[in-house]
């Protein structure tokens, strides 16, 4: 739908903000502004690894194709707090991959986890500890 528009997330860190009642910087507001509204559509990579997945861009993500079991994605950098979530629209089950070493569940970073067709999840990154991003998944029914 072009009146969507599309916005990439930050290839920084989420923006903080000092606890005072003074102005704070326009610049960081609009970065966190462009993260709450980010939406992209994405086609899951056939092969299934994490090397080929597709790039998550948005916080909500539609996998509009996913044409065989495996076909993969990979969430963007982890920050404390970032939710992701991604509906899988697709015919197959999608493979989701943390980027770089980040983990989902505790699982390894090259294996990821799976998501079924019809599916939607939340993906929070809960804490990054020696550039390895934290993520919890939440399923629905």
């Amino acid at each position: 739908d072009e009146r969507i528009k599309i916005m990439t997330l930050p290839s920084g860190p989420v923006p903080s903000f000092p606890n005072t009642t003074g102005l704070q910087d326009g610049r960081a507001l609009n970065k966190l502004a462009g993260l709450m509204g980010s939406v992209c559509t994405i086609t899951a990579k056939a092969g299934g690894t994490k090397a080929a997945a597709t790039e998550i861009t948005g916080v909500k993500c539609l996998i509009d194709v996913c044409a065989t079991n495996g076909d993969s994605a990979l969430l963007p950098p982890g920050y404390p707090g970032l939710e992701i979530t991604i509906f899988n629209a697709g015919a197959a089950n999608a493979q989701i991959f943390g980027s770089g070493s980040d983990t989902i569940n505790e699982i390894a970073t090259g294996t990821g986890v799976t998501q079924n067709a019809g599916i939607s999840a939340v993906y929070t990154c809960y804490s990054v500890v020696a550039g390895v991003g934290i993520w919890g998944r939440t399923l629905s029914a």
